[in-house]
């Protein structure tokens, strides 16, 4: 659970801060084992569009994000 914990800290992060190399690679590393994360990014990311389409801010091109 350590690890999801960290790694659930990097992706609310990411929204806030560029991330560094290391910390990208350790979230590609688990993402793929891990569908607890993989979850909470997808959840994170339904909640960031929502906010930006209430408020009208328009969403950063979908193709720079990984699925």
């Amino acid at each position: 659970m350590g690890k999801c914990k960290h790694i659930t800290r990097l992706l609310s992060d990411a929204l806030d801060r560029s991330l560094t190399t290391g910390e990208w690679v350790a979230i590609r590393l688990h993402l793929p084992t891990c569908s607890g994360c993989r979850n909470y990014r997808k959840q994170i990311r339904l909640l960031r569009d929502a906010a930006h389409t209430m408020s009208g801010i328009s969403t950063p091109d979908k193709a720079s994000s990984d699925d």
